[in-house]
């Protein structure tokens, strides 16, 4: 027994942790895989090896090969671990060590890969099939199809075409069905396909697809050896290959040798193993055989041999692609197949807002017929008052593929006027297997409407007696009057739906808020009044907010500011003094309140004023007038008062001279004569005052 290298014992260190997989619906795996020391098998692009073995048997080296023969990872397992490939951070298969038989030398293997959703909620109708992706996680897959025949409230009867075999299942809603695929003989990938049953109605099914991570079916037990590759076709037998393509169910490939008609190759059914007949130059059946597909058959009645590559089986087409050799220097006869070119053309949308929309043409071309199409070439349309904004206006392919689509085409197109437009057609030319050229042409789409939005105006008055953007008012309640205009050229293309006059109006002012204008077409005007109550002095400012849907419902928004102002503010007031008369009867009253309120030299002054006013409107009087009497005796008795006063005075004078010259002693009483002086000065100081009193 060979030792282990002191490599494989570092990796024994860190192969004691089992590996932790993440919980999932479940787990394909192709079980029983039985390997001897130094052996290998080969899945998808990956070679697994025995590399080596401890001496008690325990942990077995497993090693991972890629197609090129570099080693893409190795661990030593124990018995129940598994090695992740290609890496720990995305396996997409594990080879996990199922069983060491010791006493046959031999270990058992399991390749197993996670279940991944494929595509969910798949609704296929009563009847309808539904085809497996061409590829999945950049793998090919197998021709699989799954065709409901009959579904129930709470189940669906399901027919699973495999390319070699079909099942019929019932699958119940919330459960599931799982399908294994046959890989040889001996082994199968199980479940390769499980379909979960999420709803059933009496008219449809949906499904959640799931297939293993690593989808591949290519599996091949090999010999030992240093690297390992993807098992190939087998050697080229000692003939030569003639013809290399794809062949239909029912059609015949003629063998020619030396120019001349040999045999002919007829394939009579496709499937997993598909059915050929070889007949002689004179149409005599020479066998009938089956061709396994991966495999192939060589006849030992006609230096002729059939392969069939791998994957290459589709059964909707009921089609397989066929390698033919024969002796050397024969050839085949090619098959002339008709292609047959379909185009479709369709838009993002019918409608087109001008100045916003664009035009999004999406050109569909495929080909039906079971002939190539070659040196394809697409023309499209560009409409009047559209201009080219992305894409290009021709395409061309060199090949298309029987039963085969472009990648959708598309282009965009703005348009520059309004109207109605028609989108023409497209134009395909190509050149059929036979070379010779062929066009033909799409539908058009009619009906391209391109509307716009008109120019909207809103213009605001209040009324106070007048019509004006300004008015002033003393009023209680104010008419607001709104103007609403659209501009354009043609009604049928620019207008206005839904639309309302949002008002925004100060708290002075009580009114309604929204009015409603409705349709509004380009030349169209239309004009709203409202009545709104004025609650308090203010310099109200109203403005608005048009609101409305364009042609193609969608909504828009327009401010209008200082659109009319209503000053409700009173006038200043202005304080002048009037002089007010009083009424004839009330004259006397006034002129004696008047009188009593001045002062002596006012009064005096303002009651002469008024003896002369009224005098001269005064009779003349008969009795006597003591008015000269009374004036002379005032003169008279002045003149004496006047006399006594002066004399008095002179008098108080001398004697002030003569207390001038005594001297006054201080305290004491005075002397006599100075109390006479006194006695005399008192007197004539008495006196004067009573001159004055009078």
């Amino acid at each position: 027994m060979k030792k282990l290298p002191l490599i494989m014992m570092g990796l024994l260190i860190f192969s004691l942790v089992p590996y932790v997989e993440s919980a999932s619906v479940g787990k394909a795996s192709i079980d029983q895989v039985m390997l001897s020391l130094g052996e290998s098998v080969t899945f998808g692009d990956y070679k697994i090896q025995f590399a080596d073995i401890d001496q008690a048997w325990t942990q077995a080296l497993i090693k991972v090969y890629a197609k090129d023969g570099s080693l893409v990872t190795s661990k030593v397992l124990p018995t129940g671990y598994s090695l992740s490939v290609p890496d720990n951070d995305n396996p997409l298969f594990y080879v996990r060590l199922a069983w060491i038989l010791r006493s046959n030398q031999k270990i058992l293997i399991s390749l197993e890969s996670e279940l991944e959703l494929v595509e969910g909620d798949v609704q296929i109708n009563k009847n309808d099939a539904y085809n497996l992706p061409y590829k999945f996680n950049d793998v090919v897959i197998p021709a699989i199809k799954v065709k409901v025949t009959n579904t129930y409230e709470n189940k669906a009867n399901v027919r699973i075409i495999l390319p070699y075999e079909t099942i019929t299942a019932t699958i119940f809603e919330g459960d599931h069905y799982a399908v294994p695929y046959k890989l040889t003989s001996d082994f199968q990938y199980s479940p390769y396909l499980y379909l979960y049953l999420k709803n059933a109605t009496t008219s449809y099914a949906v499904f959640d697809v799931y297939l293993p991570k690593y989808p591949t079916t290519v599996f091949q037990l090999g010999e030992g050896g240093a690297g390992g590759t993807t098992p190939s076709a087998p050697g080229a037998e000692p003939t030569e290959l003639v013809y290399n393509d794809i062949l239909y169910s029912g059609e015949v490939l003629t063998l020619k040798v030396n120019g001349t008609s040999a045999y002919k190759i007829k394939l009579n059914s496709v499937g997993y193993y598909s059915s050929f007949s070889v007949f002689d130059k004179n149409d005599e059946l020479v066998k009938t055989f089956k061709v396994k597909e991966g495999g192939s058959y060589q006849l030992s009645e006609a230096p002729i041999r059939i392969e069939i590559p791998p994957n290459t089986i589709d059964l909707e087409y009921e089609r397989i692609r066929v390698k033919v050799y024969g002796p050397q220097g024969a050839e085949i006869e090619p098959i002339i197949r008709e292609a047959n070119i379909k185009v479709e053309l369709s838009t993002s949308k019918n409608t087109l807002l001008l100045g916003e929309d664009e035009l999004v043409a999406f050109v569909k071309i495929g080909n039906q017929g079971k002939g190539r199409a070659f040196d394809v070439s697409v023309a499209v349309p560009v409409p009047n008052n559209f201009e080219l904004k992305a894409g290009i206006g021709t395409w061309t392919l060199n090949t298309l593929d029987a039963f085969t689509e472009m990648p959708v085409l598309v282009y965009v197109l703005e348009p520059k006027q309004i109207g109605t437009y028609v989108l023409g057609e497209v134009t395909v030319t190509y050149y059929d297997e036979a070379g010779e050229k062929d066009s033909i042409k799409s539908n058009k789409v009619e009906q391209i409407v391109v509307y716009n939005i008109p120019k909207l105006s809103v213009i605001g008055e209040a009324f106070n007696g007048t019509w004006g953007t300004y008015v002033h008012t003393q009023e209680k309640t104010v008419k607001l009057k709104f103007t609403i205009s659209a501009e354009g050229k043609d009604p049928e293309y620019e207008f206005i739906k839904n639309a309302t006059l949002q008002l925004s109006i100060p708290d002075s002012l009580d009114g309604e808020t929204k009015l409603y204008v409705g349709d509004l077409k380009a030349g169209e005007t239309k004009t709203l009044e409202s009545d709104y109550a004025i609650l308090k002095a203010d310099n109200a400012i109203i403005s608005a907010k048009l609101v409305y849907q364009d042609p193609l419902g969608n909504w828009h928004e327009e401010n209008f500011e200082n659109l009319a102002v209503v000053n409700s503010l009173p006038p200043a007031v202005e304080t002048k003094e009037v002089k007010v008369y009083p009424e004839p009867e009330e004259l006397p009253s006034y002129v004696n309140t008047t009188l009593a309120n001045l002062d002596n030299e006012s009064k005096i002054e303002l009651a002469e004023a008024l003896k002369n006013i009224s005098v001269s409107y005064l009779p003349p009087e008969t009795g006597i007038n003591w008015w000269p009497i009374i004036a002379i005796l005032f003169i008279l008795v002045s003149a004496v008062l006047g006399y006594n006063y002066v004399d008095l005075k002179g008098k108080y004078d001398k004697a002030l001279k003569e207390l001038g010259r005594r001297k006054r002693r201080p305290g004491g009483i005075p002397k006599k004569e100075e109390a006479q002086v006194q006695k005399v000065e008192e007197t004539e100081t008495t006196k004067t005052k009573e001159e004055q009193q009078l």
